[in-house]
């Protein structure tokens, strides 16, 4: 995740535990109800900006989704067959396996050795 996403995400957790605790202290300590609304309208904003990145993650969920279901993203698809995928090409290799590499020399294919 982009470093730009990450501190952006600790700066919206910061902003609502700031505003949840700013609004339960001005509820709670004696004074006019409406000493507590600007941190009820600072909490409504953050939970806007949740929301917000809630719907973006779902909408590329859903579109991962159908990439997978036609075989668009490579993969053998679900729903329509994708053509151009080889059997096989989507699991890893066991460790050590020898790779096969057309007129390569020997020195060039052989497995790692720890």
């Amino acid at each position: 995740m982009p470093k730009i996403l990450r501190t952006g995400a600790g700066l919206l957790t910061v902003g609502v535990l700031v505003c949840l605790v700013g609004f339960v202290h001005s509820r709670v300590s004696g004074g006019p109800a409406a000493g507590a609304m600007p941190w009820m309208i600072g909490l409504l904003i953050c939970f806007g900006v949740m929301a917000l990145a809630a719907i973006y993650m779902a909408a590329v969920g859903l579109y991962h989704t159908v990439l997978a279901l036609f075989g668009w993203d490579g993969g053998p698809g679900m729903l329509r067959k994708n053509p151009n995928y080889v059997p096989g090409s989507d699991e890893p290799l066991a460790d050590d396996t020898k790779l096969h590499v057309p007129d390569a020399p020997d020195e060039l294919v052989r497995p790692l050795k720890n």
